[in-house]
Formats: structure tokens, C-alpha cells, sequence
């Protein structure tokens, strides 16, 4: 697996899918995820991710095991457009241990060679086979263009196969900005690694380097490769019927018509817009002007030297390979695909729109998608927002509380509960109320055998729609205030009862107190004077 998700920055919002030409990427359940055996690796969806959700396999790690013993290092030609300092960078990987760091123009250089022969032997329409991506798209999607593809490797496993030959069969490691190189990693290259990974690595040692100029022999005009035309350019072609043909979209066209073509064409194919030097993993910071400039000027720069040229007339080298149908055709019954649609609220032809907003070119396609379990119907824009105001409308309708919508002075709309406020209280004496209500009114009707209360909210709707007024029913609120309140005076008026009965009761005993003291004192003065007289007597 190359291309993987990270579900935590995913936000849905399709823009992978929509730019994915094979639709190769799925969303179901929540989950989404690159389908390993459907992408054709060409990482559009890691280019174009806003949230950074799409992202790619990286092999530092098995850098390692090369560190310390002799290896070899093929550099893509649009390795001079992506570092400001590339020669200090080929001194690093020589100080790393590489044997060799040669550039891959150099393999470009004898498969345009090989180009040249099979199209002048031919007479017939040839498509480059340099881009991998151009090819999973052939080999996986468009099996009847096999026939057109050039026979032969890319200009990496053919510089690979070179310098296994001219160095020893030590390990290869490329370096490019093509995510799709790494499916070509087997017999004759070990590692592939983006430069992006490059620079990551390198920032692991504290190398003091110094500049050093690619391992010879050098390329003659294979440098060129990596922007629009250069395959031409090496080829050395002057042809009118050459044609250059850039991103996945236009390369497909040409797939679909090459049957309908009389003449011969030599096709050169690049997945990305602008060529390898506008890859997903180029550095975003230059514009393409900029970055076709510095392969340039390092192009004059390095055939100044009076370093060897590899001589592709008189090498021998095998560069043959052949291509595999991969392609997979799934039969969708139509009566699952109407199922669908028909669940999408598309019934009807004409209510196909088409619009892609779901990522998928037509209502059909994601119909496919959905039966396939690749796609959610909730995927569709136009369905959700259906579903939405579908839902919205039983929201209302079922509400507890009173909605009208007036419209100059006429209700245009107005839910279940308003009709029953209608029908309990009369239409004349709740429209009477409602025309002198306004936001943050309370309203109560009462009518002996009903009685109701609401809080009324009112706003207007926007593209002159009218005026709404809810009345949120909060009866049983003002019915618990009541409760309460009745409760509250029951209490105080039991409370007040209490208090005078027991003032009553505080006077009846403080009179019969009185009473028994007066009569005691009485008692007493008695005594004292019967005492006195018989103390006189003694």
C-alpha cells in the first residue's frame, strides 16, 4: 500500500475523490480509504488534500541497511529543479557511502534511442512509456491501448540495468519526486526514495560537505526529460506528427480515440501537468518557469566539463519489457443501479444533475459506487439537502409549539399545533392576538375550557418569504406557577391562621395566669396578717 489515509484530518469534503480520475478512493460508513488495487498512484489526492489526509508511504527506513557498504544512486533528472543546492546533496550521498551518484538522463538518453528505432521501424502510433503512471492507467483501465506502448523500461530501470553493468551489482537506489516509482522497485532497483525523503534522511547525520558534480559518464541531452517536450528534445525529433500530452484527464482522451487515428503519432505521456518537474512531491515554493530554468542552467553548467558522454550507439543493453492486462470489469445489474438512484430521490432522468459535487462525474457513476459499497448516498449534495428539509418539515409539523408564516397579511403556512390553537380557541380571537404581539410578548388564552400559554418569537424570512411568529408553548410552565403561587398562598394563609390561633391561646393563658395569681397573692396577704397578730399576742 502507497497511499494511505489519515482519518483524523479527513473532513469529507470530497476534493480528492472529485480530482481522483479513476475514482479510486472510497467513503462508506465514515471511513474513507485509497482502494490499493484501483489507484494507479499518480497522488493527485496528497497534491490536492486541503486537511493533508492523503498521505504516502515513506521507506527511511530501509535507507539503513545501505549505509556502510558500497551502493549506487540514480538521481531524476528534476532532482536539479527541487534542490537549491544539488551538488552538495550528491556530496552528502557520496559521503553516505554511494559508489556512485549518476543521473538518470542517462537511462533516458538509451530509451530514446530505442524510441527513435521502434517508431522509424514501426510507422505507427507510439505512446512513451517513461511515466509509471501512464502506464498503471493503460495496463489497469485502457488494456486496448497496449498495443501502442513503447516495449520498453523506463529511463530508471534501464539506468539501473547501466549501472549494475558499469559500476557492479550493487544495490540502486533512485531518487525522484514520483510517488509511482515505487512500484517499480524489484529485480534491478532496491529502494525509491521521493526527495522529499531525501532531505528527511539527510537531516539525521551532521555531514560536513562539499559540492560534488554527478558520477560520469554524463547524459547528452537526457537532462531535458522532466519538462513538457523533452522527450522530444532528446530524441532529437523534428516530427510533425509528435505530440506532447500532459495530465491524466488529456492522456486518457488519447487512449479513448488512438483506434481512430490514420496517422502515425509519437505520443509523449506525462500524468502531471507540466511534466515530472510539476510531480505531486516537487517542491510548491517555485513556480514552472523557474524550476525548468534550473534544469537548464545545470544542464550547460555540467556539459561544460570535459567529463566522459555515454555513447547509447554502441551499448548493448536489453531494455525490452512487455505489459500486463490488469484491468477488471465489474457488471453492475441495472435494476441494483435504479435501486439507487431511485433511493436518491432520481426517479427520473431529469433529475439527474450531474453535478459532481459528490466527487463522481454523473448520478449514474455514483449510483455504481454505491452498490459497489465505495460511496454513502449521503454522499449526493442535493439528496442530503432533501433529506434535510424532509426532515426539517416533520420537525415542524410535529412541534409542540405554534408556527404561522404570514405573507402581506395572509397566513401562507401554519403547522399542526397552530391548527389546534385554531380550533380550541377560534381563528378571529387568536389572529386578533397575534396581530399585537411582537418578539418577547407572553400570550395566554383561556377560554374556561382551555387554557394555554406561550412566549412569543417572531422574524422575517429572508427574499421577502414573509413573516414568522412561533409561540413556544410554555403552558405547562405557567401552570406549575400557578400551582406553585396557590400552593405559596395556602400556605401563608395556614401559616396566618396558626399565628392567631395561638396569639388566642397565649392570651386565654396569660388571663387564667393572672387570675391564680391574684388569688395567690390574696392567699398570702391572709397569711401574713394572721401571722402578724399572733406574734403581737406573744
Amino acid at each position: 500500500m502507497l497511499i494511505f489515509s489519515n482519518e483524523v484530518d479527513c473532513r469529507y469534503c470530497y476534493k480528492c475523490l472529485r480530482n481522483c480520475y479513476v475514482k479510486s478512493i472510497s467513503f462508506e460508513r465514515g471511513t474513507s480509504e485509497v482502494i490499493e488495487e484501483e489507484c494507479i498512484v499518480c497522488g493527485k489526492c496528497i497534491d490536492i488534500c486541503p486537511q493533508g489526509a492523503r498521505v504516502y508511504r515513506k521507506d527511511l527506513n530501509e535507507m539503513d541497511r545501505f549505509i556502510g557498504k558500497p551502493f549506487l544512486v540514480s538521481i531524476a533528472p528534476s532532482f536539479f529543479a527541487h534542490f537549491d543546492e544539488p551538488f552538495k546533496v550528491i556530496g552528502a550521498l557520496k559521503k553516505l557511502g554511494a559508489v556512485a551518484v549518476q543521473e538518470t538522463a542517462v537511462g533516458a538518453d538509451i530509451v530514446s534511442k530505442d524510441y527513435v528505432e521502434y517508431f522509424e521501424k514501426n510507422k505507427k502510433t507510439i505512446i512513451s512509456t517513461a511515466c509509471p503512471v501512464v502506464v498503471n492507467l493503460a495496463e489497469e483501465y485502457y488494456p486496448e491501448v497496449l498495443e501502442y506502448l513503447a516495449p520498453f523500461d523506463s529511463p530508471m530501470i534501464a539506468h539501473a540495468k547501466f549501472m549494475k553493468f558499469f559500476f557492479g551489482d550493487f544495490p540502486v537506489v533512485f531518487i525522484g519526486p514520483c510517488i509511482a516509482k515505487k512500484t517499480e522497485v524489484g529485480e534491478y532497483v532496491d529502494l525509491v526514495l521521493t526527495f522529499e525523503e531525501v532531505e528527511e534522511y539527510l537531516q539525521k547525520f551532521d555531514l560536513d560537505v562539499s559540492e560534488s558534480y554527478p558520477t560520469p559518464p554524463y547524459p547528452s541531452n537526457g537532462r531535458l526529460y522532466p519538462f513538457s517536450g523533452g522527450i522530444n528534445l532528446t530524441m532529437n525529433g523534428s516530427w510533425i506528427n509528435h505530440i506532447v500530452v500532459e495530465g491524466i484527464e488529456n492522456v486518457a482522451k488519447i487512449f479513448e480515440k488512438i483506434d481512430t487515428m490514420k496517422t502515425p503519432f509519437f505520443v509523449e505521456a506525462s500524468a502531471c501537468s507540466g511534466g515530472c518537474i510539476e510531480g505531486p512531491l516537487m517542491r510548491k515554493d517555485t513556480g514552472l518557469m523557474e524550476k525548468r530554468e534550473r534544469i537548464i542552467l545545470n544542464h550547460q553548467k555540467l556539459s561544460q566539463t570535459d567529463a566522459s558522454k555515454i555513447n547509447v550507439e554502441n551499448l548493448s543493453l536489453n531494455t525490452k519489457r512487455k505489459f500486463i492486462d490488469r484491468s477488471k470489469r465489474i457488471d453492475v445489474p441495472e435494476e441494483k443501479i435504479q435501486e439507487v438512484l431511485k433511493l436518491m430521490g432520481k426517479d427520473d432522468p431529469s433529475k439527474e444533475l450531474n453535478c459532481s459535487a459528490c466527487g463522481y462525474n454523473t448520478c449514474r457513476e455514483k449510483a455504481i459506487a454505491v452498490v459497489l459499497k465505495k460511496a454513502e448516498p449521503e454522499m449526493c449534495l442535493m439528496y442530503l439537502i432533501e433529506k434535510i428539509k424532509s426532515t426539517a418539515n416533520l420537525v415542524v409539523e410535529e412541534s409542540p409549539n405554534a408556527v404561522f408564516i404570514f405573507n402581506e397579511g395572509e397566513i401562507t403556512y401554519k403547522n399542526r399545533a397552530a391548527e389546534r390553537l385554531f380550533f380550541k380557541f377560534g381563528e378571529q380571537t387568536v389572529m386578533e392576538i397575534l396581530n399585537s404581539k411582537i418578539t418577547g410578548d407572553y400570550l395566554e388564552l383561556d377560554n374556561q375550557n382551555d387554557y394555554s400559554a406561550f412566549f412569543v418569537k417572531s422574524f422575517e424570512l429572508p427574499e421577502n418569504g414573509g413573516n414568522v411568529i412561533m409561540l413556544i408553548d410554555i403552558t405547562k410552565e405557567k401552570m406549575q406557577e400557578k400551582k406553585i403561587s396557590e400552593i405559596k398562598k395556602q400556605a401563608f394563609e395556614s401559616i396566618e391562621e396558626m399565628l392567631t390561633r395561638q396569639m388566642k391561646t397565649t392570651q386565654e393563658i396569660a388571663g387564667m395566669l393572672g387570675e391564680s395569681i391574684a388569688e395567690t397573692k390574696s392567699q398570702f396577704l391572709n397569711l401574713k396578717k394572721i401571722l402578724e397578730e399572733k406574734d403581737a399576742r406573744l
